[in-house]
């Protein structure tokens, strides 16, 4: 699964730069939660923002949103059930997930996450980054909930599918990550249904570096550098594509 992440402007304005055009618009958080606000990209839409106003050339925009997704048909919003992750296996039967798979996917740009082990009673938290320091692409669903016909909510969620082997010391589960050009394919609305399902695949796009960071993560609102202090041997993983 994907529980918690960090994001940074190094490197995330070069992703940013690469896909959108423009700097990365948001702010540090070490320590991204859900029902926080992050930053994804998407296909831009009819209703541009402010930030994406001078880039109405570029098919893709910048978008904040609600890291818990909320479908547009609910009544309300609710946290009565998981909205921050899906996954891959039901995509295309939940009616939460069906709609925005088809029409409003979205790549979520990343530093790293973080996973936790169970050892005596103690969670040991881990964090998971690229060794390049270029960052992470992941799988998004976007939709927009309206609170009125002048309110209204966009948020995502993070897809998530079997984990790799190398990984499955952390978690059963992992986020879908991309390289750049499995990214543009994944939020390209002519993308045939087929090809979609094959990009959730388990897979590391990019060699990836694990370690042990002190349990001053586990508080979610802790949100500064301290976050990403190891305390421990790093674990290297090479890339499986």
């Amino acid at each position: 699964m994907c529980g918690r992440f960090n994001v940074t402007s190094d490197p995330l304005t070069d992703l940013f730069m690469d896909l959108v055009g423009q700097k990365y618009p948001g702010e540090d958080n070490h320590n991204t939660a859900p029902m926080s606000k992050a930053w994804i990209i998407r296909e831009k839409t009819e209703e541009s923002n402010e930030h994406t106003e001078k880039l109405s050339t570029h098919p893709l925009e910048p978008a904040q949103a609600q890291w818990w997704l909320v479908p547009f048909w609910t009544k309300e919003r609710s946290t009565k059930y998981s909205m921050f992750n899906a996954r891959s296996e039901n995509l295309r039967k939940s009616p939460a997930f069906r709609e925005p798979y088809k029409r409003r996917r979205c790549i979520v740009p990343i530093t790293g996450f973080y996973e936790w082990i169970n050892r005596n009673g103690i969670r040991q938290p881990y964090y998971i980054t690229d060794q390049a320091q270029e960052g992470l692409l992941l799988a998004g669903i976007w939709d927009r909930w309206f609170e009125n016909q002048d309110s209204w909510l966009d948020s995502f969620a993070i897809i998530t599918t079997q984990v790799v082997p190398t990984l499955k010391f952390l978690h059963h589960r992992q986020p879908v990550m991309f390289n750049r050009e499995q990214a543009l394919q994944w939020v390209d609305s002519t993308t045939p249904g087929e090809a979609l399902d094959a990009l959730c695949k388990s897979q590391l796009p990019q060699d990836l570096t694990v370690k042990p960071v002190s349990e001053y993560v586990n508080n979610a609102r802790h949100k500064g550098a301290e976050c990403l202090e190891v305390i421990g041997d790093e674990i290297q993983l090479s890339a499986t594509v």
